[in-house]
């Protein structure tokens, strides 16, 4: 079956420092990313059929070409006798999804059970034991919610260092608290965003891997970037100082530009990013 996607511009999947994404992200059509090592989807896209098992799901805003599946994804849940999805959006934009699964479900006669939960930022959540979510300041021209995964560990004290079990456990018992929390934060998403993001929430500069948008390339796109409030690839460039990043995967690249000129524009990037930024692309190798 021939695939609706524009040439070059389909289904990736890619590993960036250790992590895989698969998705799709074109800027207008659709975006949403598989992240299997967290159990969570960003974005909804259009909710095709290998999404549909994913119960976590972080939306960034309510644009269409992120947002479409949100009903999709709660009724097929609801046909494979699967729970709702625990779907995370921003507080603003709570209402209006709830009134749109509402309508959605009036209209198939049935009860999705799904909820959306407000996602504000500042505040942080714990998917599992060792892994936690924190919510994020967006910029963009809609109510919008970035998100920040941690890994979170408990190391033992240096002071109580070589201490046997024992000893540990009387010590724990006795009320002392014996360990320190570290965060090493693993990836940082902002959705759809204007270069103010990175004042709003510089944790997404030290995030082991940033999956951020880079709309626009061409020197005479900067301004229609900013109307729109789109990355433009000179905002990366000119912070090339900032990014602790160990890999900067770069999405949501319009469909004004041909995948090999997406390639070639990454190529001007300063040398102390160009080994560690990735389009989200078919591999060059792979296009036509």
């Amino acid at each position: 079956m021939a695939s609706d996607y524009p040439e070059g511009r389909g289904r990736v999947q890619i590993e960036a420092a250790g992590l895989e994404i698969d998705g799709v992200s074109i800027a207008g059509h659709e975006s949403f990313y598989k992240v299997p090592a967290f159990k969570c989807l960003l974005e909804f896209g259009r909710a095709p059929d290998d999404v549909v098992g994913y119960s976590t799901v972080c939306l960034t805003h309510g644009h269409l070409d992120h947002a479409a599946g949100l009903a999709h994804h709660a009724s097929r849940r609801r046909l494979t006798g699967l729970p709702a999805a625990r779907v995370f959006a921003p507080e603003e934009a709570v209402p209006d999804l709830e009134a749109w699964l509402a309508i959605s479900q009036r209209l198939e006669d049935v009860d999705y059970g799904a909820h959306v939960t407000p996602a504000v930022p500042g505040e942080r959540i714990m998917l599992r034991n060792d892994l936690e979510l924190k919510f994020l300041p967006g910029r963009h021209r809609v109510p919008t919610v970035g998100y920040l995964f941690s890994e979170i560990r408990h190391k033992l004290e240096q002071e109580f260092q070589g201490l046997e079990g024992a000893e540990i456990a009387e010590l724990r018992r006795s009320g002392r608290e014996v360990t320190r929390r570290e965060e090493i934060p693993l990836l940082g998403y902002p959705g759809d965003c204007g270069p103010e993001v990175f004042d709003a929430a510089p944790e997404l500069f030290r995030a082991r891997v940033l999956l951020i948008e880079c709309s626009f390339l061409a020197p005479e796109d900067r301004d229609r970037a900013r109307e729109y409030a789109h990355i433009h690839l000179d905002d990366i460039a000119e912070r090339a100082s900032f990014f602790e990043n160990e890999a900067i995967v770069l999405t949501h690249f319009s469909l004004r530009y041909r995948p090999e000129e997406i390639f070639e524009a990454l190529e001007s990037l300063p040398k102390n990013l160009s080994g560690r930024v990735v389009p989200f692309l078919p591999a060059r190798n792979s296009l036509p």
